[in-house]
């Protein structure tokens, strides 16, 4: 009874933790975009005390169109303000497409990378045999890790996948499930 948990525990921990390494080795190639970075927070003006007689100017407000305007280049409405704090004007702020963009491109390379670094380990582990039960073991975890990267690094990507990719990403992946289903089966009946 020890001896499999000990064979558990090793599987769950190599498997996790090379889970943690592909991604890893993904914040290392390219790194996760951060929103201050392309939108930096504008403190807002503190608004001065303006005398009684003395009030806001009037401000002409976006209408409808500019609003759609403004989310057909992927954008916000912001509002500019004078040193008294009152509204002067507006303006489109694109930084959020562009952050979308980024967060887009690095979850492709995440992909691109996990699923590589999942499938090398699913090899590895398919094709390197030994006699003692310690490397079955660490090759188990190694596959396990392995199915976990590609899987994980799916779902991050899967929403940004054009709509023609998903059905062969996901065909691909279920062929190398049955593949490696296979191939173990075959592994566990040879003496």
């Amino acid at each position: 009874m020890l001896e499999l948990v000990k064979k558990i525990a090793v599987i769950i921990v190599i498997a996790t933790l090379y889970g943690f390494f592909s991604f890893s080795i993904v914040d290392m190639v390219i790194e996760e975009p951060d929103y201050e970075d392309f939108c930096p927070m504008k403190p807002a003006p503190v608004r001065r005390t303006i005398s009684e007689e003395q009030e806001c100017p009037s401000f002409i407000e976006p209408t409808e169109a500019d609003f759609e305007d403004c989310n057909e280049r992927e954008g916000d409405i912001q509002y500019l303000r004078d040193e008294f704090g009152c509204r002067e004007s507006f303006e489109c702020n694109t930084c959020r497409g562009v952050y979308e963009e980024a967060g887009k491109e690095h979850r492709l390379y995440g992909f691109i990378i996990t699923s590589i670094l999942g499938v090398l380990a699913i090899i590895i582990s398919l094709y390197i045999k030994s006699k003692t039960d310690v490397v079955e073991w660490v090759f188990s975890g190694f596959l396990i890790g392995g199915i976990v990267s590609i899987f994980i690094g799916t779902i991050s990507y899967f929403h940004d996948m054009g709509r023609f990719i998903k059905p062969f990403i996901l065909l691909a992946e279920i062929a190398l499930i049955i593949f490696i289903a296979v191939k173990t089966a075959m592994k566990q009946k040879k003496p």
